[in-house]
């Protein structure tokens, strides 16, 4: 019986080593991989944040223009709509004025005449 003991333990004592050796370079090569997943994920993220500060930076600097122009648009707009409103209200004086004219006319001549 000692010599089969014997036997098991020479048989299974070497496989239980290769076990745990080829267990523990999986677990080495789980966390190299593991590091390197990390290692990439930092890379990965500190490429999109300097991304993000650029256009961050490029619209906080484009943003005032924007706002600018956007003032001088309404402003143009406000100055042509004026334009226009003022352009009628001259029509309109003009034509009363002529109306006015052509009711005084008359009674001038008439006035004059006599």
């Amino acid at each position: 019986m000692i010599v089969f003991f014997g036997q098991i333990c020479f048989t299974i004592i070497p496989t239980l080593f290769h076990f745990i050796n080829e267990m523990c370079k999986s677990l080495n090569i789980v966390e190299m991989e593991s590091i390197q997943s990390l290692s990439d994920k930092k890379t990965e993220l500190e490429a999109r944040i300097q991304a993000l500060e650029a256009e961050k930076a490029a619209l906080l600097e484009e943003i005032p223009h924007l706002r600018e122009k956007l003032t001088v648009l309404k402003l143009e707009h406000h100055a042509e709509a004026l334009g226009n409103e003022v352009s009628s209200l001259k029509a309109e004086r003009s034509n009363l004025e002529q109306e006015i004219a052509n009711y005084i006319s008359p009674q001038q001549t008439s006035v004059t005449s006599n």
